[in-house]
């Protein structure tokens, strides 16, 4: 069958353009990377909380996942790293052959995913011989069948497609090339559920790590004949629309069309139902790999803009649905799974930025702390300008009763303690490092500001939650990325002058071990250093706050590390951090007498290059 005895027909079925919004508007942002198909995070620094170079704990978001081709038009996409997870085969309950990745995270970023067939699957077109078609087929009368009137040659052009763009990255160009986009997505309205599955899924491997493909797939209506059709779709058929939704996800000039489009659907058609059946122990007809896709997609489409975060905090349904999901995963004793770390990555990002994006979120905290301020500065003065005066004005924003909402609803989710004490749990629940990081990451992200709501809030997961049981661990981590997360936040934990005292003598001692290992490293990375000295400015912190505790923790192998590192110009945050807590070791007298009965002289404390690291360097708290 050659290309000229075929002529092209024209397909009933239009396709309307969609169009970006341009008009709307959202009051929160979102705070992750962009993703093709199917990983999780990675940490990125962001925002610093002040101009301490010592005291700068960023806010992060985590990190896309990279998309897969499937290998037939039965196969769902998978998850993938954005290149920076490593992928493995494994047979999903059909016997379809999937990937699935694992993958690290910079900070909660995005995904997407990807479909395609094999040859072997196309047995039987219409009474042709499919092995025999799928081999001596080309390109071009694969494309031209799509405009065939005749179901058994559309087929067998998308199937066609499917499988070459799967296996030939060349194929992809080729389809665009031969204008073969547009016909794809006007089959997706075919009569035929055969049909309709095998363009989605040939829609998914074009489009996967192809921008060209992505544009044109919008040009042509596909976001909007996708989101139309996954709402009637059968469960087969949803998994490709939901791969394919993910997939184009990626892309970022679509992600506004996504957020218009698609994020309601997905919400109101997957997300909720879905996790209304876990919590009902009803059955709803939903495939687990539907949620995951969905949840993929919204990944990436939470890490980017601010716009993007603000959608997606006010969308009704979303944020309520994942935190249900997680305390779901949570008390089913299921904190592995690959949907929970979507989720996890979602939430992660939507609380990037959060109070300065939504604060009217926090009016109630706020006001409460002045409202606390004025009255005790009308019971009289301990002495108007004494320090202790303003200690008690530091610590009395955890001197009111802070009132949660008994039945929070959509982004008041992302601060509640019910959510804080979710991510505490999967710290020490999960397996997963992109989930352990997630949550991390969003309890970093809701304690980097110096205010009131961090101070609350630090305060929550400190003393009320007991969250340095599930905090601490993490330091002894063999990724990095974990460990820097955790240092960080055990930074912004240590700022609050209420958790001072528990934090030095619950989270000292494994500082002090992660110190002495980590300040024997040969490593000079830019991410070392700032882990290191943020480590090292929060083992200063804690140890002011309790110098009686703090000298059993002090050794000689700890001040030798000290000094070897405050000597290392290749470390200048860490060298610098070293120096002064050195220096202020001998000036706290306590501690002072300490060290010169375990034998230790002031030169090792107090000299050149320590005096100059302080003097550059004041460390307030």
């Amino acid at each position: 069958m050659k290309s000229n005895v075929i002529q092209r027909y024209s397909v009933a079925r239009k396709s309307t353009s969609s169009r970006s919004s341009t008009g709307h508007r959202v009051t929160s942002s979102s705070g992750r990377l962009d993703r093709p198909v199917y990983a999780p995070t990675n940490a990125i620094p962001v925002q610093l909380r002040n101009n301490n170079p010592l005291n700068s704990y960023p806010s992060t978001r985590s990190a896309p996942e990279l998309g897969l081709g499937v290998m037939n038009s039965r196969a769902v996409v998978q998850k993938a790293s954005a290149g920076n997870g490593t992928f493995s085969k494994f047979t999903n309950g059909s016997g379809i052959s999937s990937i699935k990745t694992t993958s690290r995270r910079p900070a909660s970023l995005q995904s997407n995913g990807g479909t395609v067939i094999r040859r072997e699957q196309v047995k039987d077109v219409s009474g042709m011989n499919g092995e025999k078609l799928m081999a001596e087929l080309t390109m071009r009368e694969a494309v031209d069948y799509l405009f065939s009137p005749e179901e058994s040659f559309q087929l067998c052009g998308a199937a066609y497609i499917q499988h070459s763009t799967f296996t030939d990255e060349k194929a992809k160009q080729e389809v665009l090339t031969l204008k073969g986009i547009l016909p794809l997505v006007n089959l997706l309205g075919s009569g035929s559920p055969q049909i309709q599955e095998t363009v989605a899924a040939a829609l998914r491997n074009a489009v996967f790590k192809n921008q060209p493909n992505k544009e044109e797939v919008q040009r042509s209506g596909g976001i909007t004949q996708a989101t139309q059709m996954l709402v009637d779709a059968s469960s087969e058929m949803q998994k490709h629309l939901t791969g394919l939704l993910w997939n184009l996800s990626s892309a970022e000039g679509l992600k506004q069309d996504l957020l218009r489009l698609a994020l309601p659907t997905l919400t109101e058609k997957v997300l909720e139902p879905f996790t209304a059946s876990r919590d009902d122990n009803a059955n709803t007809g939903l495939a687990p790999e539907v949620f995951y896709n969905a949840t993929a997609c919204l990944r990436n489409l939470s890490a980017s803009k601010l716009v993007n975060r603000q959608a997606m905090r006010n969308c009704r349904g979303l944020i309520d649905s994942l935190i249900s999901y997680m305390e779901h995963c949570v008390n089913a004793g299921t904190p592995d799974n690959q949907s929970l770390e979507n989720c996890v990555c979602i939430l992660h990002n939507l609380t990037y930025q959060l109070e300065s994006e939504m604060p009217a979120l926090f009016s109630r905290i706020n006001a409460l702390a002045s409202y606390t301020r004025n009255r005790k500065s009308d019971t009289g003065p301990i002495g108007c300008f004494s320090s202790q005066s303003h200690k008690l004005q530091q610590e009395s924003g955890f001197d009111f009763p802070v009132l949660e909402e008994s039945s929070p609803k959509g982004a008041s989710w992302l601060f509640h303690s019910r959510a804080l004490q979710s991510y505490l749990s999967l710290l020490s629940l999960s397996e997963r490092e992109a989930t352990q990081e997630a949550c991390c990451g969003a309890l970093q992200n809701l304690t980097a500001s110096t205010g009131t709501v961090s101070n609350v809030l630090s305060h929550t997961i400190v003393q009320k939650l007991s969250g340095l049981k599930c905090i601490t661990p993490l330091l002894e981590s063999a990724n990095p990325a974990l460990q820097k997360s955790a240092v960080a936040l055990i930074g912004n934990l240590s700022r609050s002058t209420r958790t001072k005292n528990l934090m030095a003598r619950n989270a000292l001692t494994p500082l002090v071990s992660f110190l002495k290992t980590s300040l024997m490293k040969n490593d000079i990375s830019s991410d070392f250093d700032v882990t290191m000295a943020t480590a090292l400015h929060s083992a200063n912190t804690l140890i002011r706050a309790d110098p009686e505790s703090a000298k059993s923790r002090i050794d000689n192998t700890l001040v030798n590390g000290l000094n070897s590192v405050s000597l290392n110009p290749a470390l200048p945050k860490s060298s610098t951090a070293a120096g002064v807590l050195l220096h202020s070791l001998w000036s706290d007298k306590n501690i002072q007498s300490f060290l010169k009965k375990q034998g230790m002289n002031k030169k090792s404390f107090v000299n050149d290059v320590t005096s100059a690291a302080f003097k550059s360097l004041q460390v307030i708290d």
